[in-house]
């Protein structure tokens, strides 16, 4: 990671762990998956513990058994994550963040691997207050073959549809994410990539992806980045 700052004239943020803190959510709908499978829920403490060393699959495997099929029961999570709200609030910095980038005329996009409509997201965000500063959302259902054909968090299409939909090139936009997958299919298409540890995942496996800068959260994104129109 350099220590000069990234250059860019686009962003494009990852929703939760990033703008939002949905990780309650993500252990109810967890659990209602695995419940509705016939497997033993999982306490608070232990998913996270497994959240966080990544080992989430294992669970699955433990839970309902070897032959799970692990691809079925993400695609069904991603379907069913954003019809739950289990007290979900923006991450700090997050608003402060947008508006200063509005202001500067920077382009923004907004992307979710959940298999929803677009109209969706953009409600959960204006309800959050931060839905005005955002020009393009894109989520796992504009990019679904990606999603069936190659991995259930593949991010590669989802991220090519939003840089065209920002009218920029790869190279001239910078994806922030607090997952590995954020960092790997983004620089897969060509972009910067910022890595944030508020989704909890450990530093050292999002560095493991090359990301070309890690900060604590989106408010310190300002100083990694210069932005230009």
């Amino acid at each position: 990671m350099s220590s000069q700052k990234i250059q860019a004239k686009a962003v494009i943020f990852d929703t939760d762990g990033t703008l939002v803190d949905t990780l309650p959510r993500f252990f109810v709908v967890f659990n209602e998956l695995i419940a509705q499978e016939g497997g033993k829920t999982i306490s608070w403490d232990e998913f996270l513990k497994r959240y966080i060393d990544d080992t989430l699959d294992d669970v699955i495997l433990e839970r309902l058994g070897p032959e799970t099929d692990l691809h079925k029961f993400w695609l069904k999570f991603l379907e069913r994550y954003r019809e739950e709200d289990a007290g979900s609030k923006p991450i700090n910095g997050s608003l402060e963040t947008l508006k200063k980038l509005k202001e500067k005329g920077i382009p923004i996009a907004v992307i979710t691997s959940c298999i929803l409509p677009a109209q969706r997201l953009k409600l959960e965000l204006d309800s959050l207050g931060l839905g005005e500063f955002v020009d393009t959302i894109v989520t796992g259902r504009d990019a679904i073959k990606d999603l069936n054909e190659k991995h259930h968090f593949s991010k590669e299409e989802i991220f090519r549809i939003a840089i065209e939909k920002l009218g920029v090139e790869p190279q001239e936009c910078v994806i922030v994410g607090d997952y590995w997958n954020d960092i790997r299919d983004g620089k897969k298409v060509g972009a910067k990539t910022v890595a944030v540890l508020t989704g909890l995942m450990r530093r050292e496996l999002l560095e493991k992806y090359g990301p070309d800068a890690v900060i604590k959260s989106i408010a310190d994104l300002l100083e990694v980045v210069e932005f230009s129109k």
